[in-house]
Formats: C-alpha cells, structure tokens, sequence
C-alpha cells in the first residue's frame, strides 16, 4: 500500500513538474521579447520577468544583467541572439537583437491617392456558365482559384481583363495554355472557354486587375524613400496581399468625412486625379506592414514636417500620444491613448489605441478609413502608425511599430 502511495505521489509530482515547467515557458514566450532593435552607442534596457536571465557579453555586443533585466550596448551594427533562461538553469528562448544606426524621419500624416498595377490578373472566383447547347459548364472549375495570378494566354502577355477577353476570342473552343502564378510560384495549366448564351467565349472566372483607394502618408526619410497605410494592399474579396508589378502615389484632396459608428466603420472621401502633374511618388513594395517607394524630389518639402528621432517598441509607453492627420486642410495633432502594447506582435496589429481628442471624434467619430497609415508620435518621438479601427467601437483601433516598418 505504502509503496503504491509512493507511486502516486512521485506520478502527481512528475505531472506539476510538467505543468510549472509549461507555465514557464508559456510566460516567457509572452513576457520575453522575440526580437528587439537597438542603437549603436546607445544603452537598452530590456525588462525581463523575475527569475530570468540572460548570457554572457559578446565581444562586440556588451550585456549586464540587471534585477529587473538586462542592458545591452554596441559600438558596431549587427545581428545577435542572446539567450535567456529561468534561475539560471533552464534554457526558455533566445532574444533576437538588431543593432542599427540612429535614424531620424519625418512624419507626414498627409493624405494621398494610391495607384497600384498587379502583376498579372487576380482570380477572385470561378463560376459556371450557361453553353450555347443549354448544358452548364465551369471551364476554370479546379483548374484555377480565388489567388491565383493569370499572366499569360498562350504564352502572350494579358496584363488587362480587355486583353485577356481578346485573347480569349481568339482562341473559341480550343484548348488553350495559360500560365498563372499560385503562392509565388509560376506553373502552366490548360483551359478550353465556352460559348455562351451571348455568342462570346468564357473561361468562367472573375478577375480583377489594377486597384486604387485613399490613405495617409506616414513617413518621408531624409532619402526620400515613404512609407504609408501601416498595412498592405490586400483584395477585398479574397483578402490576399496584392503582388504589385508598380504603382505611384498622387495628390489627394478630402471632400468630406463619413463618421464612424458603433458597426459601422467611416470613411474620409476624396478624390483621385491620376494625370502626371499630381503624381508625387513612386510604390515599389506592397508588405503586410504597409506600402513602401521614393518621393519625387521636388514634392518632398510639401509632405513633411520636421525630422523626428525614431522611438523602438521597448521605449513606448501605456498612455497619452498623438496621431498626425490632414483633415481640415492640414496636418494637426490629435490626443489619443495607447492602452496596449504586444511586443511580440508578428503583424500590423502591435498596439491597441483609443481616440481622446474631442475634437477628432466630433469630426470623425474616432478612426475611419483613409487614416491607415497616421504617424503615432510620443515623447517627440515617431513610434508607429494607424492600421485598422475596431468596427464595434470605431474610437479605438490598432497601430504598427514603425521599427516593423522601417525594415522592411
């Protein structure tokens, strides 16, 4: 009996062993920070939990454990992975470090018009369609998908929905080559259109190609090179990042607000006018943490205030910040509060804030679409941007890191 006491109690101790040990993992993969950035010759401190640690000092990375953490200081940029571990014993993580030279940018907060070409025709759905014959066929049915990119009609190039319906034509019933890109990768699939009630050959697919819309101009460097929207350009149905072949930035003006509401997210209205003397700008990347290119020389003066220090996301703090926005015919500040910071954040959903300036919410009702992308600065420093609003309460929304950003 006693030995089968024995037995049990060791089980029961072998089991919470278990369990503390997958508490503190899970703690420390929520606590400890994945990845940080710091500056050369500039001391950070990094906050840990009670009862972790770091490693020893590399020769060019200089680190001093402290009660509540740890300081790290470089004279060199460079990439470094200290580890971490729980009472000195238990290896729990590495903590990826990037060292890189102090940086200063201008925010903007100005509105802008965004033009943007896909590289190649975007599928957003295959249907089926009624034949001539009165039989109903799907000529795209498992053979393309919502995702994928048309590029090419027998080996031409079909860049527009008018060139690829010619091509189409062209072809009548026969089988025909198409070559699409699926997940990055090109590959070559075989389609046969189908005349349809109207006379005309279909492929059964719907297909959308260059897009545009409205947003806020986050950043200018002291190159030149923008960031803007704080997230990508995705499609609207499919919620796929668009793969860009270019696009440019315009001149916008905000004809008027529709405010947001309680489910019902707003929206600044503007217009577009897309003839050369507006273009202001060059898009050459779309990414999930915004939309990146190079200002026309002669435009930068009119889309930044003063050059501001860069804040990383270790520096930021709970509490009162500002957003940037032209709204009222130019860029002011508005208060809001940062009431959560994930500093392990992988997305463009790294902070949660809350609109306090009365002002904005009697003009906006908080944060509406078309603000994507307004500077957050605190301290007198730039720390992020505006990426999406809670649609059930539209003063609050998310924001980026402008670290995550930067280094893109």
């Amino acid at each position: 009996m006693i030995k089968k006491l024995r037995r049990i109690f060791i089980l029961l101790l072998a089991a919470d062993l278990c369990v503390a040990g997958y508490l503190i993992f899970r703690y420390a993969e929520n606590s400890v920070p994945n990845h940080l950035f710091a500056f050369v010759g500039e001391a950070e401190e990094v906050a840990l939990p009670f009862g972790f640690r770091t490693g020893v000092s590399e020769e060019t990375l200089e680190i001093t454990n402290k009660e509540s953490g740890f300081s790290i200081l470089s004279q060199k940029t460079g990439e470094y992975h200290v580890p971490v571990n729980f009472m000195g014993i238990v290896p729990v993580k590495s903590v990826d470090i990037r060292v890189i030279e102090k940086m200063k940018v201008a925010p903007s907060g100005e509105p802008i018009g965004i033009y943007v070409e896909t590289n190649g025709l975007l599928v957003l759905d295959t249907a089926e369609i009624e034949g001539r014959d009165g039989l109903t066929y799907e000529p795209g049915g498992n053979i393309i998908k919502s995702g994928d990119y048309i590029l090419k009609w027998e080996g031409v190039s079909v860049p527009t929905i008018a060139q690829l319906n010619a091509a189409i034509q062209k072809t009548g019933a026969e089988k025909a080559s198409v070559t699409i890109r699926r997940n990055g990768e090109k590959m070559q699939v075989a389609i046969r259109p189908v005349l349809a009630t109207d006379r005309t050959y279909k492929i059964g697919a719907w297909v959308r190609e260059d897009t545009q819309g409205i947003g806020t101009l986050t950043y200018i460097t002291e190159e030149g090179g923008f960031g803007t929207l704080g997230h990508g350009i995705t499609d609207s149905d499919t919620g796929n990042l668009l793969n860009l072949q270019g696009g440019e930035l315009y001149r916008t003006k905000i004809l008027g607000i529709t405010q947001g509401k309680n489910g019902e997210p707003g929206e600044l209205q503007g217009y577009i006018n897309m003839v050369a003397a507006n273009q202001i700008g060059e898009i050459r990347k779309n990414t999930a943490m915004g939309v990146f290119g190079q200002m026309r020389e002669e435009d930068i003066r009119d889309y930044t205030a003063e050059f501001l220090p860069v804040g990383i996301k270790q520096k930021i703090k709970r509490g009162s910040a500002w957003i940037y926005a032209n709204l009222e015919g130019t860029a002011k500040k508005y208060q809001i509060r940062i009431e959560d910071i994930d500093t392990n954040s992988a997305d463009n959903k790294s902070m949660i804030i809350r609109v306090t300036d009365k002002k904005l919410l009697k003009l906006t009702g908080g944060i509406v679409q078309g603000m994507s992308g307004s500077p957050i600065i605190q301290d007198g420093k730039i720390i992020g941007a505006v990426t999406h609003v809670l649609v059930d309460d539209p003063s609050r929304g998310y924001a980026v890191f402008i670290e995550d950003m930067l280094m893109q």
